[in-house]
């Protein structure tokens, strides 16, 4: 009679992969699932900046920023739905699990709201740059790392801004003065 053969490698390999497999998706998804809470929660704080603006300026960037953030919400609930076949587990209040940015006195200035904006979207960045270097999955990784580039663009929109506000001088050359030239 025989004995039970031993497994092979081939089988050794597979359950590994899969026991590996299902703990990445896990996980994943709750990668995705924090995702998903934090994009929805920013389109809501950039919401409540753009109703305390006055300027007209500052409400539409603020309100611009709301509408850019619940894209990125939407995008990660319908890849998230299509991922993994079901409705995801997003906390809708509490304190945020990555992204804690230092909460400005209810008197801060337009700078010190920038500068807390500017250090949540680096914090936002680094989070998506961490889930793709944490994936295995490659779209999973393109995805992340288009949501990295994109918290990175608006990090550097709003760096550039708080410069202009805070630097004490302009600086420009003359040849950047228009009608600065000798009119013959």
């Amino acid at each position: 009679m025989l004995g039970t053969p031993p497994p092979s490698t081939y089988v050794l390999n597979l359950c590994e992969y899969l026991r590996v497999s299902c703990f990445m998706s896990n996980e994943i998804k709750d990668i995705l699932e924090t995702a998903i809470s934090e994009e929805k929660k920013a389109s809501r704080f950039y919401s409540n900046l753009a109703l305390q603006m006055e300027d007209k300026g500052a409400r539409l960037k603020f309100e611009i920023m709301a509408d850019i953030e619940l894209k990125h919400y939407e995008f990660l609930l319908s890849y998230y739905k299509e991922k993994f076949k079901q409705t995801p587990l997003v906390k809708e209040g509490g304190e945020s699990r990555i992204v804690r940015p230092e909460t400005p006195a209810k008197t801060a200035s337009f700078a010190d709201a920038i500068r807390v904006i500017m250090d949540t979207e680096q914090r936002a960045c680094d989070f998506y740059r961490k889930a793709s270097e944490s994936s295995a999955d490659e779209k999973d990784r393109k995805i992340f790392n288009m949501l990295a580039g994109m918290e990175q663009s608006h990090f550097e929109q709003f760096r550039t801004e708080y410069n202009y506000m805070t630097e004490t001088t302009i600086r420009f050359a003359s040849e950047d003065i228009p009608w600065m030239m000798e009119v013959y």
